[in-house]
């Protein structure tokens, strides 16, 4: 090769080097770049944390005393979602700070409204409903569900105001803490009485425990001044002109996180109906382990992106551009992981959790390939409300949860082993939640080509 060769390679090299160094140095100093590494951090201590603890908690209680668990954070996760009927997830979205001050009030009085509304129901109608439904394993601890409940809501709005002031160190820290603390109560309360009882009731403190500490962080933090607070204005709107402004968060947004959150913890309650509490036990911790790499990276990922996305939508930015690089990056990143889990899971689960939790590692193999997809799918699941795609979502909603319930019920009836039941319903998501990045991906470009023809109406006729 020539000298001149050589030369001209060098030099067409160096542009290359250059922009990967200058890629590089954006990156680093990128706001949302460290915003979701400072929730990726806390997030990933409060589950290492956990993890460092599972294998003691599994050894102390049984996939018996896991099934009451399960069976009774399943109702109470269906309920969570919906209990302030989804307006703190409208705290991100209105530019004044006052608005979203007003949401917080609003979602508050909702959620305490409706969790006494599900008390009075419990106390007069709840033994008969546990009957009709045969989980008759939680009918003692039916009273704590709206307790769980209200908590439930009063976290989410702590959380939403804290990604809306871009406070993500005071989130990591408390999780962090949080973790640590819930989970020694649950270790040493085990080793006083292995009950369910004790694991039941030290579990519905969890979201009460949580919210109170990020109360406490927010109080002792300087406190946020209010955007806009230098202008004149003849006084915010009221509550009820902000439940109006934001109604298609409860008539569309509230729906799909209850279709959503039956279908996700209905196999819980098939498999205890049909298989009894240890194979909802099983279920149950396969749940919680694969969700893992989701609560660390995907969901931390989702609360950093959301306020993001929302605010392209104000600027007209590219918002599926933005999609992609994020779905593509937690796909590699969670390749590892739920692969390990889905070739090794039962002699995983065996030698982590005990010989007993064997069978959970069966279950694990094929929930791992749906959590992969469930994974990876964050980002757009966050950019429906900012994409006003609810009522879409909702029929999309509906029809996704008849394709579980199908699978759940073919399982559990047709086949009559809780392993294909599980099977089922592992393969259903995988087909729901791959559907839903498409369909999310097509209407960001169309809605940014929209934009783009109403900007430039010329141009759309040439």
């Amino acid at each position: 090769m020539s000298a001149i060769d050589q030369s001209s390679m060098r030099r067409g090299s160096s542009p290359v080097r250059e922009r990967l160094a200058a890629l590089l140095h954006t990156s680093m100093r990128s706001k949302l770049l460290r915003n979701i590494l400072t929730v990726v951090t806390g997030t990933a201590g409060a589950q290492a944390i956990t993890l460092a603890f599972m294998p003691v908690i599994t050894r102390i209680y049984g996939p018996e005393a896991y099934g009451v668990l399960g069976t009774f954070l399943s109702v109470t996760m269906m309920l969570i979602p919906v209990a302030a009927l989804t307006y703190p997830i409208a705290i991100v979205l209105p530019k004044r700070d006052g608005d979203a001050r007003g949401l917080v009030r609003l979602a508050l009085a909702i959620a305490l409204s409706l969790a006494t509304v599900v008390a009075l129901a419990l106390q007069f109608f709840g033994d008969q409903l546990a009957r009709t439904l045969e989980i008759e394993i939680i009918q003692p601890y039916l009273m704590l569900i709206p307790f769980v409940m209200f908590c439930g809501a009063a976290l989410e709005i702590c959380q939403q105001w804290l990604f809306r002031t871009q406070r993500f160190r005071i989130t990591a820290s408390v999780a962090v803490g949080h973790s640590l603390l819930f989970n020694s109560m649950r270790t040493v309360a085990g080793l006083v009485q292995s009950s369910a009882l004790v694991l039941v009731c030290t579990t519905a403190l969890q979201q009460a425990l949580h919210a109170a500490m990020l109360g406490l962080a927010m109080l002792r933090a300087k406190p946020h001044a209010d955007n806009h607070a230098d202008e004149v204005e003849q006084g915010g709107p009221g509550m009820l002109e902000l439940a109006r402004r934001h109604s298609d968060f409860p008539r569309f947004r509230a729906p799909v996180m209850l279709i959503n959150a039956v279908s996700q913890h209905l196999p819980t309650l098939v498999l205890a109906a049909y298989f009894g509490p240890a194979a909802a036990g099983f279920f149950a911790l396969c749940k919680q382990a694969l969700t893992m790499p989701t609560n660390l990276i995907g969901k931390s990922v989702a609360d950093v992106y959301y306020p993001r996305i929302s605010r392209a939508i104000h600027d007209r930015e590219p918002v599926a551009a933005m999609l992609l690089k994020a779905t593509a990056a937690l796909g590699l990143v969670g390749l590892v992981p739920f692969s390990l889990v889905a070739v090794f899971g039962p002699w995983l689960f065996a030698l982590v959790f005990g010989e007993q939790w064997h069978v959970a590692g069966e279950y694990a193999r094929w929930l791992a390939l749906a959590e992969y997809v469930i994974f990876v799918s964050r980002p757009c699941v966050v950019a429906v409300p900012a994409l006003s795609l609810q009522a879409r979502f909702l029929l999309f909603e509906i029809f996704s949860t008849s394709l579980r319930v199908l699978s759940l019920f073919g399982g559990a009836l047709l086949i009559g082993t809780a392993l294909a039941t599980v099977q089922a319903f592992a393969v259903a998501s995988i087909v729901i939640y791959s559907s839903l990045m498409v369909i999310v991906l097509i209407a960001s470009r169309r809605w940014y080509a929209a934009q783009q023809n109403a900007q430039h109406p010329e141009e759309s006729f040439d």
